[in-house]
């Protein structure tokens, strides 16, 4: 009985579903993978432990790919022939990480979707297909609103001594944080964006404290207004958001999307749950 296998690759986390008869018969999660940042071997390797933990995919003759990284068609090229390699006998289509939030949200409807994980994009979908996506820039030029970005203010007001005593002794104590140890996982380390995403749970925590409220307010509103400017429609089409920091942050998001004139619609944390629904 052929079977369908639904996969969601982020920044910081890939997400399985075998899907039969539009019964889950299989789910497993794996770390994030990236083409920009990843390798065809690590691609490779989260594809392989889950073919080891699920099973022989003899069976399977449709895999969708939706994944961070996926919106050129060199990415997408690239994930195509490792997953063509995985699964020889199914129909594989690679999509942005983008168009999971569309199929899982928008559907028919023309709006603007949008991702706020360890990265940020966003696009305007017309209920069929990407109509434009505004440029995504990364963790070193853009993504204003993401994990990482978020993380990366609250490390620069820490380390600039920019905060209120109570709240860098509290950094410093749950975060296990110094000067010398975070610029070691910035400067030193391989994927410092990973590192500075980290330090978001913290931000949600204590969110209360006004300092950290207005960062992630900053955040959110400097995310809407770098994104709204490259679409016409913005103010009149609704916002559908997807991801851990969209979700987990949304009160603020929502204050944030307010003040720049924007209509939010729906936030979800993740698309997969309603890409199986949708089978």
């Amino acid at each position: 009985m052929s079977q369908i296998l639904l996969i969601e690759a982020g920044g910081t986390k890939t997400a399985f579903a075998v899907l039969r008869d539009g019964v889950v018969v299989c789910e497993y999660m794996s770390k994030g993978v990236n083409p920009t940042y990843s390798t065809d071997e690590e691609i490779a390797q989260v594809m392989q432990d889950f073919v080891r933990k699920c099973g022989s995919m003899e069976s399977v003759r449709q895999v969708r790919y939706y994944g961070a990284g996926c919106a050129s068609l060199e990415s997408a090229g690239r994930v195509g022939c490792i997953l063509q390699e995985f699964f020889p006998s199914a129909r594989v289509n690679v999509y942005s990480d983008l168009m999971a939030v569309c199929h899982a949200l928008s559907r028919n409807q023309r709006s603007i979707v949008g991702i706020l994980g360890t990265g940020a994009a966003t696009c305007l979908f017309d209920g069929v297909g990407m109509e434009d996506r505004a440029p995504s820039l990364g963790y070193m030029l853009g993504d204003e609103g993401s994990g990482t970005n978020l993380g990366k203010r609250l490390l620069i007001a820490y380390l600039r001594a920019q905060l209120p005593a109570n709240v860098s002794s509290l950094i410093q104590r749950e975060c296990n944080l110094s000067f010398e140890s975070a610029m070691h996982e910035v400067y030193r380390k391989p994927e410092p964006n990973k590192f500075m995403a980290s330090l978001a749970p913290f931000l949600r925590q204590y969110i209360n404290e006004p300092c950290l409220h207005q960062l992630a307010l900053t955040a959110f509103v400097d995310f809407f207004e770098q994104q709204k400017t490259h679409y016409a429609e913005a103010d009149n089409l609704p916002w559908n958001l997807s991801g851990s920091v969209a979700y987990h942050f949304q009160d603020v998001v929502k204050e944030a999307a307010a003040m720049s004139g924007c209509r939010i619609n729906r936030i979800i944390e993740a698309p997969m749950p309603l890409l199986i629904a949708n089978g």
